[in-house]
């Protein structure tokens, strides 16, 4: 399977066998019924042993029980006991629906109860049972066999130590070391019910289903044969060569190449070094697209510096032969940790091809001591650190001085360079602005500069403003601080929001900004309104 997100059809599961419909049948509950004498319908020959009530009956023996046919080349009748043994080519026929053969067979007419010895087979429709000993209860509709037996059916072949079988209800149930082997798939299991009309199966305990996508493991479930189906819902895990997904339940359905998981999943791609988490997820395989939500969250473990990320709805495109675009999409309160940047927007995009960030609506990136906003802002990563960061429109880069108030740089664009991490210069374009304290080698101040021209670059060292070049209309005010006012000292549309920014990969599913938080509340009341 090409990425079961790596979860799974959003169903409602009931009717999952409860663990005593796994046990034996009890047969104790046999009901009473009238006594009826077996007949003997025909053979050849008739010999009656003397001092015994035994009669030695030969050649194409039919024997009559009810609506149940007896056939042998030899038996021995007891008519006091109501009862015979057969022996050669053994058949029995059971209210013309039930075909069972062997060598030897003992048939009790009063308990209504037969055993089957050697080359015992069993044909119900298309289903057939294949032992060395059997028994067979005509009241209870019950074939059983303790050591070893071999079912096939259709495609399908099932091989337990010990196995069951009502003929009225159409119910198969095994029991130690059960193996089931088809084209498709294969399964290995303690216990297994099956019901060949509805052609499902459920299991019980240790189990392995196994086909040429993936491997599902797990401890109870079922799998529905037709459709090639699968659920469990006990420590199931799904894997493959370089995925693994986890989960409190999950669901396969091969056929539609689609997976859902519930509860406490955990999803993990080590080809593209990813793993997912949440409480809900759906996979389908053949478009290459899954998502997590309900405390969605995302690592991406490329190299030693990972990228956390949390959202309320996590998207994973992986590549296939529908899809060659490798990315995770956050949705809804997107907030991300690493070493050297952290974040949070509404909606983020991490491209895996070229190590691109894209970050919409209300984006608020931090680097170093920066803060970055923007209507969008766009990093690019090279060797896990960061390159460049993109901000598009009301582009605004706000540092806090080292000792009193805030260094701002604002513009219609602005790009960020790094070096080894550090921030390297800034290109500013469109009604570019600076507000910067600037000070003495000692920490005294100089004063607040206030500039402004048509577009700037400005040289950082040691993350702090080394020099700016002014491009076209040109405007530049040094002021000492006690000629400045309070509210002069910011740019338009300042904010500074230190508090929100994650420590550390925990603080991520803190709660973001509070007008992040409100938007995204209005947005989803326009939604519900539309």
């Amino acid at each position: 399977m090409r990425g079961f997100f790596l979860g799974i059809v959003f169903i409602l599961f009931s009717g999952l066998l409860s663990a005593q419909n796994f046990l034996p049948p009890d047969t104790t509950a046999k009901p009473k019924k009238e006594r009826t004498m077996v007949h003997i319908e025909h053979a050849n020959q008739f010999h009656k042993a003397a001092g015994s009530d035994a009669v030695r009956l030969i050649g194409r023996v039919h024997i009559r029980h009810d609506s149940t046919h007896f056939y042998c080349d030899s038996a021995y009748y007891y008519e006091r006991r109501n009862s015979f043994d057969a022996f050669q080519n053994v058949h029995i026929n059971v209210n013309d629906s039930i075909d069972m053969y062997c060598r030897t067979m003992t048939y009790d007419g009063d308990r209504r109860f037969a055993e089957f010895f050697e080359e015992v087979r069993m044909k119900d429709d298309s289903t057939l049972l294949e032992t060395e000993y059997m028994t067979y209860d005509r009241d209870l509709h019950l074939a059983c066999y303790p050591d070893h037996g071999v079912t096939t059916r259709g495609d399908k072949r099932l091989v337990s130590d010990i196995g069951f079988y009502r003929d009225d209800l159409k119910e198969l149930r095994f029991f130690k070391t059960v193996e089931v082997t088809s084209p498709k798939y294969q399964m290995y299991t303690d216990t297994l019910f099956y019901n060949t009309r509805k052609e499902k199966m459920w299991f019980q305990g240790p189990t392995t289903i196994v086909n040429e996508e993936n491997v599902m493991e797990g401890e109870h479930g079922y799998y529905l044969t037709e459709r090639n189906l699968a659920y469990l819902d006990k420590n199931p895990v799904m894997h493959n060569e370089t995925q693994r997904m986890s989960a409190d339940s999950l669901l396969y359905d091969r056929q539609q190449g689609f997976a859902k998981a519930m509860n406490t999943i955990y999803m993990i791609d080590t080809s593209y070094k990813v793993i997912l988490q949440g409480e809900y997820a759906e996979v389908w395989e053949k478009t290459g697209f899954s998502f997590a939500t309900d405390s969605a969250f995302v690592t991406y473990y490329d190299g030693g510096d990972s990228l956390y990320i949390t959202a309320d709805t996590m998207f994973y495109h992986f590549k296939t032969e529908l899809n060659d675009e490798e990315k995770i999409i956050g949705r809804r309160h997107v907030r991300f940790y690493k070493s050297d940047m952290q974040g949070q927007c509404d909606t983020m995009t991490y491209f895996m091809a070229d190590s691109t960030v894209r970050m919409r609506h209300k984006p608020v990136l931090w680097a170093e001591r920066s803060q970055m906003t923007g209507d969008s802002i766009d990093i690019k990563i090279v060797n896990h650190t960061v390159d460049s960061v993109l901000q598009l429109g009301h582009a605004l880069l706000v540092s806090r001085d080292t000792v009193e108030g805030y260094n701002q740089i604002k513009g219609g664009d602005m790009i960020s360079r790094f070096r080894k991490g550090n921030l390297h210069h800034i290109d500013v374009n469109g009604d570019a602005k600076t507000i910067s304290w600037l000070r003495e080698d000692d920490g005294d101040l100089i004063g607040i500069n206030i500039s402004s021209s048509k577009t700037m670059q400005i040289l950082m060292k040691d993350n702090s403003i080394d020099r700016i070049k002014y491009y076209l209309d040109i405007d530049e005010t040094l002021y000492p601080e006690k000629d400045l006012k309070e509210k002069d000292r910011y740019l338009d549309g300042f904010i500074w929001l230190e508090e929100f920014r994650p420590k550390d990969r925990g603080e991520i599913f803190l709660k973001g900004t509070e007008d992040e938080s409100q938007e995204m509340e209005n947005d989803s009341q326009e939604t519900e309104e539309l």
